[in-house]
Protein backbone atom coordinates (compact mmCIF):
# COMPACT_ATOMS: atom_id res chain seq x y z
CA UNK A 1 0.00 0.00 0.00
CA UNK A 2 0.95 3.53 -0.60
CA UNK A 3 2.15 5.14 2.77
CA UNK A 4 2.29 9.15 1.80
CA UNK A 5 -0.36 11.64 2.45
CA UNK A 6 -3.35 10.45 4.53
CA UNK A 7 -7.03 11.97 2.83
CA UNK A 8 -10.54 11.88 4.71
CA UNK A 9 -12.90 10.06 2.53
CA UNK A 10 -15.48 11.88 0.78
CA UNK A 11 -18.95 12.24 2.17
CA UNK A 12 -21.60 10.63 0.17
CA UNK A 13 -23.47 13.87 -1.72
CA UNK A 14 -27.16 14.42 -0.47
CA UNK A 15 -29.78 13.92 -3.15
CA UNK A 16 -31.34 16.48 -4.81
CA UNK A 17 -34.21 17.32 -6.83
CA UNK A 18 -33.24 14.11 -9.15
CA UNK A 19 -33.22 11.62 -6.54
CA UNK A 20 -36.91 10.26 -6.84
CA UNK A 21 -36.27 9.10 -10.91
CA UNK A 22 -33.25 7.42 -9.62
CA UNK A 23 -35.01 5.44 -7.17
CA UNK A 24 -37.48 4.55 -9.96
CA UNK A 25 -34.75 3.38 -11.98
CA UNK A 26 -33.02 0.97 -8.86
CA UNK A 27 -36.70 -0.35 -8.47
CA UNK A 28 -36.83 -1.32 -12.18
CA UNK A 29 -33.67 -2.93 -12.23
CA UNK A 30 -34.32 -4.89 -9.09
CA UNK A 31 -37.83 -6.11 -11.08
CA UNK A 32 -36.12 -7.11 -14.04
CA UNK A 33 -33.33 -8.82 -12.02
CA UNK A 34 -36.06 -10.78 -10.44
CA UNK A 35 -37.69 -11.81 -13.65
CA UNK A 36 -34.54 -12.20 -15.15
CA UNK A 37 -34.17 -14.72 -12.82
CA UNK A 38 -37.27 -16.57 -12.45
CA UNK A 39 -36.67 -16.76 -16.39
CA UNK A 40 -33.42 -18.56 -16.04
CA UNK A 41 -34.37 -20.83 -13.02
CA UNK A 42 -37.56 -21.87 -14.94
CA UNK A 43 -34.78 -22.82 -18.02
CA UNK A 44 -32.28 -24.57 -16.26
CA UNK A 45 -35.50 -26.11 -14.20
CA UNK A 46 -36.88 -27.48 -17.03
CA UNK A 47 -33.50 -28.65 -18.72
CA UNK A 48 -32.64 -30.55 -15.02
CA UNK A 49 -35.89 -32.17 -15.22
CA UNK A 50 -36.72 -32.84 -18.77
CA UNK A 51 -34.22 -36.47 -18.50
CA UNK A 52 -36.58 -37.75 -15.63
CA UNK A 53 -39.54 -36.96 -17.29
CA UNK A 54 -38.30 -38.82 -20.44
CA UNK A 55 -37.38 -41.74 -18.45
CA UNK A 56 -33.98 -40.84 -17.58
CA UNK A 57 -30.85 -40.68 -19.58
CA UNK A 58 -29.82 -44.10 -18.60
CA UNK A 59 -32.76 -45.40 -19.56
CA UNK A 60 -32.71 -44.18 -23.11
CA UNK A 61 -29.26 -45.56 -23.53
CA UNK A 62 -31.00 -49.00 -22.46
CA UNK A 63 -33.38 -48.90 -24.83
CA UNK A 64 -31.26 -47.82 -27.59
CA UNK A 65 -29.23 -50.32 -26.62
CA UNK A 66 -31.53 -53.47 -26.28
CA UNK A 67 -32.63 -52.38 -29.58
CA UNK A 68 -29.21 -53.59 -31.04
CA UNK A 69 -28.95 -56.70 -28.42
CA UNK A 70 -29.70 -60.13 -30.13
CA UNK A 71 -33.04 -61.42 -28.19
CA UNK A 72 -32.08 -63.87 -25.23
CA UNK A 73 -34.41 -65.95 -26.37
CA UNK A 74 -32.54 -65.86 -29.83
CA UNK A 75 -29.32 -66.35 -28.07
CA UNK A 76 -30.42 -69.03 -26.16
CA UNK A 77 -31.60 -71.32 -28.96
CA UNK A 78 -28.30 -70.53 -31.23
CA UNK A 79 -26.36 -72.18 -27.80
CA UNK A 80 -28.91 -75.11 -27.83
CA UNK A 81 -28.26 -75.68 -31.25
CA UNK A 82 -24.83 -75.16 -31.04
CA UNK A 83 -24.82 -77.67 -27.90
CA UNK A 84 -27.12 -80.16 -29.44
CA UNK A 85 -25.08 -83.53 -29.68
CA UNK A 86 -25.03 -84.40 -33.35
CA UNK A 87 -25.79 -88.22 -32.07
CA UNK A 88 -24.03 -90.82 -31.16
CA UNK A 89 -19.76 -90.79 -31.49
CA UNK A 90 -19.21 -93.26 -33.98
CA UNK A 91 -18.01 -97.08 -32.94
CA UNK A 92 -17.19 -97.99 -35.96
CA UNK A 93 -14.20 -100.12 -36.27
CA UNK A 94 -11.93 -100.40 -39.21
CA UNK A 95 -10.95 -103.92 -39.43
CA UNK A 96 -7.42 -104.48 -40.02
CA UNK A 97 -6.28 -106.84 -42.60
CA UNK A 98 -3.74 -108.85 -39.97
CA UNK A 99 -4.49 -107.59 -36.33
CA UNK A 100 -1.67 -108.34 -33.15
CA UNK A 101 -2.91 -107.98 -29.37
CA UNK A 102 -0.96 -106.58 -26.70
CA UNK A 103 0.91 -109.72 -25.40
CA UNK A 104 -0.40 -111.04 -22.50
CA UNK A 105 0.93 -114.48 -20.77
CA UNK A 106 -1.97 -116.10 -18.89
CA UNK A 107 -0.55 -120.16 -19.02
CA UNK A 108 2.31 -121.58 -17.11
CA UNK A 109 3.53 -124.00 -19.00
CA UNK A 110 3.56 -127.62 -17.36
CA UNK A 111 6.66 -129.78 -17.22
CA UNK A 112 8.09 -131.20 -20.80
CA UNK A 113 5.40 -129.39 -22.81
CA UNK A 114 4.70 -125.99 -23.96
CA UNK A 115 0.78 -123.96 -23.09
CA UNK A 116 -0.73 -121.60 -25.11
CA UNK A 117 -4.77 -120.63 -24.70
CA UNK A 118 -6.59 -123.91 -24.44
CA UNK A 119 -4.12 -126.18 -25.97
CA UNK A 120 -0.82 -127.87 -25.07
CA UNK A 121 1.70 -129.77 -27.45
CA UNK A 122 5.26 -131.55 -26.85
CA UNK A 123 8.21 -129.77 -28.79
CA UNK A 124 10.55 -131.94 -30.44
CA UNK A 125 14.09 -131.93 -29.78
CA UNK A 126 14.92 -130.80 -33.18
CA UNK A 127 13.39 -127.40 -32.17
CA UNK A 128 15.23 -126.27 -29.25
CA UNK A 129 14.39 -122.39 -29.76
CA UNK A 130 11.74 -120.98 -27.61
CA UNK A 131 9.94 -117.64 -27.81
CA UNK A 132 7.21 -116.10 -25.66
CA UNK A 133 5.82 -113.14 -28.04
CA UNK A 134 5.11 -113.97 -31.43
CA UNK A 135 5.06 -115.30 -35.18
CA UNK A 136 1.52 -115.12 -35.32
CA UNK A 137 -1.41 -112.86 -36.05
CA UNK A 138 -4.66 -112.86 -34.15
CA UNK A 139 -3.11 -114.83 -31.47
CA UNK A 140 -1.74 -114.06 -27.15
CA UNK A 141 -0.44 -115.93 -25.05
CA UNK A 142 1.70 -117.82 -27.16
CA UNK A 143 4.78 -120.13 -26.79
CA UNK A 144 6.77 -121.06 -29.65
CA UNK A 145 9.57 -123.50 -30.32
CA UNK A 146 11.69 -123.11 -33.40
CA UNK A 147 14.42 -124.99 -35.31
CA UNK A 148 17.23 -123.83 -37.02
CA UNK A 149 17.36 -124.83 -41.49
CA UNK A 150 20.24 -122.44 -42.11
CA UNK A 151 21.63 -119.40 -41.06
CA UNK A 152 19.24 -116.34 -40.92
CA UNK A 153 16.39 -118.93 -41.45
CA UNK A 154 14.38 -121.00 -39.10
CA UNK A 155 11.11 -123.23 -38.96
CA UNK A 156 8.49 -122.90 -35.88
CA UNK A 157 5.85 -124.24 -34.12
CA UNK A 158 3.60 -122.42 -32.03
CA UNK A 159 0.23 -122.53 -29.68
CA UNK A 160 -1.86 -120.07 -28.45
CA UNK A 161 -4.98 -118.45 -27.48
CA UNK A 162 -7.15 -117.22 -30.64
CA UNK A 163 -7.96 -113.39 -29.65
CA UNK A 164 -9.42 -110.97 -32.73
CA UNK A 165 -9.94 -107.80 -32.85
CA UNK A 166 -11.87 -105.52 -30.21
CA UNK A 167 -14.96 -104.54 -32.31
CA UNK A 168 -14.71 -106.91 -34.84
CA UNK A 169 -17.00 -109.81 -34.69
CA UNK A 170 -14.87 -113.04 -34.21
CA UNK A 171 -15.87 -114.84 -37.60
CA UNK A 172 -15.76 -118.58 -36.21
CA UNK A 173 -12.85 -121.50 -36.37
CA UNK A 174 -12.98 -122.06 -40.32
CA UNK A 175 -12.81 -118.42 -41.35
CA UNK A 176 -9.98 -117.40 -38.48
CA UNK A 177 -7.78 -120.86 -39.60
CA UNK A 178 -8.02 -119.29 -43.01
CA UNK A 179 -7.20 -115.08 -42.22
CA UNK A 180 -4.18 -116.41 -39.57
CA UNK A 181 -2.77 -118.32 -42.37
CA UNK A 182 -2.56 -115.97 -45.11
CA UNK A 183 -1.33 -112.98 -43.02
CA UNK A 184 1.22 -115.81 -41.89
CA UNK A 185 2.60 -115.24 -46.01
CA UNK A 186 0.93 -111.05 -46.17
CA UNK A 187 2.46 -110.09 -43.28
CA UNK A 188 5.00 -112.28 -42.03
CA UNK A 189 8.79 -111.88 -41.36
CA UNK A 190 10.22 -113.53 -44.23
CA UNK A 191 13.62 -110.89 -44.38
CA UNK A 192 14.93 -110.61 -47.97
CA UNK A 193 16.25 -114.10 -48.50
CA UNK A 194 13.05 -115.23 -49.66
CA UNK A 195 11.76 -112.94 -52.62
CA UNK A 196 8.94 -113.35 -55.17
CA UNK A 197 6.65 -115.04 -52.80
CA UNK A 198 3.74 -117.03 -54.00
CA UNK A 199 0.79 -119.03 -52.21
CA UNK A 200 0.09 -122.22 -53.34
CA UNK A 201 -2.53 -125.22 -52.52
CA UNK A 202 -4.62 -123.69 -50.11
CA UNK A 203 -6.85 -126.30 -47.93
CA UNK A 204 -9.59 -125.69 -45.55
CA UNK A 205 -10.77 -128.48 -43.60
CA UNK A 206 -13.00 -129.70 -40.53
CA UNK A 207 -10.99 -131.62 -38.10
CA UNK A 208 -11.36 -132.93 -34.89
CA UNK A 209 -8.10 -133.49 -32.26
CA UNK A 210 -8.19 -134.67 -28.97
CA UNK A 211 -12.30 -134.25 -28.87
CA UNK A 212 -11.79 -130.87 -29.87
CA UNK A 213 -13.76 -129.89 -32.65
CA UNK A 214 -12.48 -127.15 -34.95
CA UNK A 215 -10.50 -126.39 -38.52
CA UNK A 216 -7.92 -126.68 -40.27
CA UNK A 217 -5.78 -124.59 -43.31
CA UNK A 218 -2.92 -125.79 -45.12
CA UNK A 219 -0.76 -123.82 -48.07
CA UNK A 220 2.20 -123.81 -49.33
CA UNK A 221 4.70 -120.15 -50.00
CA UNK A 222 6.41 -121.01 -52.73
CA UNK A 223 9.84 -118.70 -53.79
CA UNK A 224 10.44 -117.44 -56.91
CA UNK A 225 13.84 -116.88 -55.68
CA UNK A 226 16.02 -117.26 -52.90
CA UNK A 227 19.50 -117.12 -51.61
CA UNK A 228 18.75 -119.93 -49.19
CA UNK A 229 20.45 -123.31 -49.66
CA UNK A 230 18.21 -125.82 -47.77
CA UNK A 231 14.46 -124.97 -48.61
CA UNK A 232 12.88 -122.85 -51.23
CA UNK A 233 9.04 -122.93 -50.00
CA UNK A 234 7.62 -122.93 -46.74
CA UNK A 235 4.44 -125.36 -45.57
CA UNK A 236 2.19 -123.43 -43.45
CA UNK A 237 -0.87 -125.39 -41.34
CA UNK A 238 -3.14 -123.71 -38.84
CA UNK A 239 -5.77 -125.12 -36.71
CA UNK A 240 -8.09 -123.45 -34.69
CA UNK A 241 -9.91 -125.57 -32.09
CA UNK A 242 -12.66 -125.15 -29.68
CA UNK A 243 -11.17 -125.91 -25.98
CA UNK A 244 -12.51 -125.06 -22.93
CA UNK A 245 -10.34 -121.68 -22.98
CA UNK A 246 -12.20 -120.62 -25.58
CA UNK A 247 -10.90 -120.78 -29.72
CA UNK A 248 -6.84 -121.88 -29.63
CA UNK A 249 -4.99 -122.15 -32.46
CA UNK A 250 -1.56 -124.22 -33.08
CA UNK A 251 0.39 -123.21 -36.10
CA UNK A 252 3.28 -124.06 -37.83
CA UNK A 253 5.29 -123.28 -40.87
CA UNK A 254 7.97 -125.86 -41.67
CA UNK A 255 11.07 -125.21 -44.66
CA UNK A 256 10.01 -127.68 -47.41
CA UNK A 257 12.68 -130.36 -47.91
CA UNK A 258 13.92 -130.41 -44.77
CA UNK A 259 13.19 -133.81 -43.76
CA UNK A 260 14.35 -133.97 -39.89
CA UNK A 261 11.63 -130.83 -39.34
CA UNK A 262 9.03 -132.42 -41.35
CA UNK A 263 9.08 -135.50 -39.03
CA UNK A 264 9.04 -133.35 -35.86
CA UNK A 265 6.12 -131.15 -37.34
CA UNK A 266 4.01 -134.37 -37.81
CA UNK A 267 4.99 -135.39 -34.09
CA UNK A 268 4.22 -132.25 -32.60
CA UNK A 269 0.92 -132.13 -34.13
CA UNK A 270 0.36 -135.65 -32.92
CA UNK A 271 0.80 -134.71 -29.51
CA UNK A 272 -1.81 -131.69 -29.44
CA UNK A 273 -4.02 -131.91 -26.41
CA UNK A 274 -6.32 -129.12 -24.60
CA UNK A 275 -5.08 -128.53 -20.72
CA UNK A 276 -3.60 -131.07 -18.95
CA UNK A 277 -4.06 -129.39 -15.33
Amino acid sequence: MHTGEQFTSPQPPTPGPGGGRGGALLIGGIAFAIVFLLIVGATVGYLVLRPTLLGGGGDETTAATSETAEDPEDTASDDATAEEPTGEASTTVVEERCWSPAYERTSKNPSGKLRGGGLEFIPPAAYTGRESEGFVYFLNDTQTAYGKVEEGWISTMTVGEVEWQPGVEYPGNEVASQKIAKCFFTDGNWGEKARERTWDDETTKPVTIAGMPGYETRAVVNFGSDDLEKTDATEIVVVVLDTDQGPSAFVTDTAVGVTEHEEAVEKAYASVTGLSG
